[in-house]
């Protein structure tokens, strides 16, 4: 039985990996029964097929250019910036406001017009909302993310119902649904946000 590569979710290099050891299988299994190699030979043509699936833009969500995010994050910022007083729209909006503001920056720094132009579009179906993956690749200072390699100023929360730990990425989802957090975890997320948000503020019009 042949396996499906496609549920392991393989990147490129992983992908490129397997190609050549396949490709040295071959060599050795020139002389063996004929449904071996057809095995072999399906694998190929699956991974073949696979990588150039990965090199195609996602058409399952809309990109925004370097110019769009900027904007973005300006207008959301401002907004949040002009309330007297903080609900959970505010830190929703607060949420949106770091997401653009970081890929804006992280974008232009590495020359790219728009999301389309991710070669690696995981960073955008997988870890869109995480904002972990932006912060390690921005290189923020530690007094934010925490020292390398553990950044351990990138805060997580606590649900108020149930007390379950959540990892930063979902946030919005809790300010979104109106999921009560623990008091105490949800001020030091959104002052954290608010700390992002003036770093992207004093970058995101440079290199």
């Amino acid at each position: 039985m042949m396996p499906d590569l496609s549920a392991l979710n393989l990147d490129q290099t992983q992908l490129k990996a397997i190609e050549r050891l396949l490709n040295e299988v071959e060599l050795l299994i020139n002389n063996e029964p004929i449904d071996t190699v057809n095995l072999l030979y399906k694998l190929q043509n699956e991974i073949v097929q696979l990588m150039g699936q990965k090199n195609k833009p996602e058409t399952n969500i809309i990109h925004a250019s370097v110019s769009d995010l900027r904007k973005a994050f300006n207008a959301h910022w401002s907004v949040v910036k002009a309330q007297p007083k903080k609900d959970i729209s505010c830190h929703l909006l607060i949420f949106y406001a770091v997401e653009c503001g970081l890929k804006s920056i992280w974008l232009k720094r590495n020359n790219l017009t728009g999301t389309d132009k991710i070669a690696d579009q995981t960073l955008l179906t997988k870890y869109g909302h995480n904002f972990s993956i932006w912060i390690k690749e921005l290189r923020l200072p530690a007094t934010i993310a925490g020292k390398y390699p553990d950044y351990d100023k990138i805060p997580s929360f606590r649900l108020a119902r149930d007390k379950s730990s959540w990892d930063l990425g979902k946030a919005h989802q809790a300010w979104r649904y109106g999921v009560q957090m623990n008091a105490k975890d949800e001020k030091v997320l959104v002052e954290w946000l608010e700390s992002i948000c003036t770093w992207i503020q004093d970058n995101i019009d440079g290199r």
